[in-house]
């Protein structure tokens, strides 16, 4: 009778915390994904009127984003910007800020490329392009700092501060494509075209451009830094050497020196991508790079302990400690230096003409929100989540063409991603999802006004 009683009372077998929470981080974004194309799906038929529509407009937009020729390159190309701007505005996220200024930040970026593009003539590529890059991310920086500065010095919230300066860097970005950086041999109103050496290496490329020895030494510099920070860590994990740094330092070096004496002759015997008709870039391991970069910036750094701490409760923070202004207007700074490189990328890498026309942003910065919420913020999540965006913007136009149905439906397919995903419980609730939902889907990935 006690026995029976005991074992009545002890709890049933639950899976344990962490695999729940993976379950979750995974399944929720899928079903949100999921129920946005069911609905899609829904509309086009009521709109259409024939069901063979939604098979048409689905195929053609499964064919345009994966199945053609350079379909996947060309969404790949898409999902490189999406995942810098979405990375600025999830790590505003992670420090309480609402960074609605991505978009003015991405110009600024662009802007400011074209600039150093132009201005320094005659650099190799092993200088040209990092500075070029500096450059961009340098122009977002500062425009990201002025809202995160308001804000600290005045209280002016980053919401109403960044979306007014969004309008600034449109006009601004206007004034200076139209008038002091226009080209003005060509017919359309464009910027003058970026030097050669600052483009980013399309991949069919790669082969060619290792030719030339100062290319090899910046090779193999890139590698010795990779191999100096993997070292680096392996050392720190394991413990086995006093002086981790030194001992990383003479490892990545002798990596380094052997990549750029190896590698490039095998390059040139064998190297998957040849085809010049490929678009696709070196940006794409910048923006797999980047986002490696602030998973360890936020999880593995004090830094990203204090941006996390002043996001989740900038009181205890300050109690603890932690500059609270200092943070915001770091946090702003970091997040629109990733928004500027965004906006390098698209210049140096995208733009056919290798410059800036007056109209060529296509709505990176605000689609990025919605990037950064179906990743719950996550660096590593925004991978994935971007390549959707990506490869749904990209097959877009075939779906279009195939079915008649308005490309315009994508953008309804998305807004219900984002209106699934910042409400999980509605989800719960199409699929009878049991279980009490993970406490921080009830925590704002932001502050509000009063934070």
């Amino acid at each position: 009778m006690l026995g029976d009683a005991v074992a009545r009372s002890e709890p049933p077998p639950r899976v344990s915390l962490r695999w729940r929470r993976l379950l979750d981080a995974v399944g929720m974004p899928l079903l949100a994904v999921a129920t946005a194309l069911i609905l899609g799906a829904l509309v086009i038929w009521l709109t259409s009127g024939r069901f063979a529509t939604v098979l048409e407009a689905y195929g053609g937009l499964l064919d345009g984003a994966l199945l053609k020729p350079h379909s996947l390159s060309e969404s790949l190309v898409a999902t490189i910007p999406y995942v810098l701007a979405s990375l600025a505005v999830a790590l505003g996220f992670k420090a309480g800020l609402f960074n609605i200024g991505v978009e003015g930040q991405f110009y600024l970026g662009a802007v400011s490329v074209v600039w150093a593009g132009t201005a320094f003539s005659g650099l190799p590529a092993v200088l040209y392009l990092p500075l070029a890059l500096a450059a961009g991310a340098a122009g977002g920086a500062v425009w990201g700092a002025i809202p995160g500065v308001l804000k600290v010095r005045t209280g002016a919230h980053e919401v109403i501060t960044t979306i007014m300066l969004n309008y600034v860097a449109f006009r601004l970005a206007e004034y200076l494509v139209s008038g002091p950086l226009r080209d003005r041999s060509a017919s359309a109103v464009q910027t003058v075209r970026v030097a050669r050496d600052a483009e980013l290496w399309a991949l069919w490329e790669i082969p060619q451009r290792l030719q030339d020895p100062l290319n090899r030494v910046g090779l193999g510099i890139l590698i010795a830094l990779i191999a100096v920070a993997l070292i680096h860590w392996g050392l720190t994990r394991s413990g086995s050497r006093p002086h981790p740094w030194r001992t990383a330092w003479a490892a990545g070096l002798a990596v380094g020196a052997l990549g750029a004496v190896v590698l490039p002759p095998l390059f040139g015997l064998w190297w998957p991508f040849a085809d010049p008709y490929d678009r696709l870039h070196v940006g794409l391991l910048l923006a797999l790079g980047a986002a490696a970069g602030v998973w360890w910036l936020l999880e593995r750094t004090t830094i990203g302990f204090e941006l996390r701490t002043v996001g989740a409760n900038p009181h205890a923070a300050r109690f603890a400690g932690i500059d609270v202004g200092r943070t915001i207007v770091l946090a702003m700074t970091l997040s629109g230096a990733l928004a500027g490189l965004a906006g390098a990328v698209e210049v140096l890498g995208v733009s056919i003409c290798s410059c800036l026309p007056l109209f060529f942003s296509r709505g990176y910065g605000f689609d990025s929100i919605a990037i950064a919420v179906l990743a719950q913020a996550n660096p590593l999540g925004i991978l994935p989540a971007a390549f959707l965006f990506g490869a749904m913007r990209n097959g877009a136009d075939l779906m279009e063409l195939r079915s008649g149905v308005s490309k315009d439906v994508i953008s309804l397919i998305q807004a219900l991603v984002l209106l699934f995903v910042a409400a999980p419980a509605i989800v719960r609730w199409l699929y009878r999802i049991r279980g009490e939902p993970r406490p921080d889907e009830s925590v704002p990935l932001m502050r509000g006004w009063g934070g």
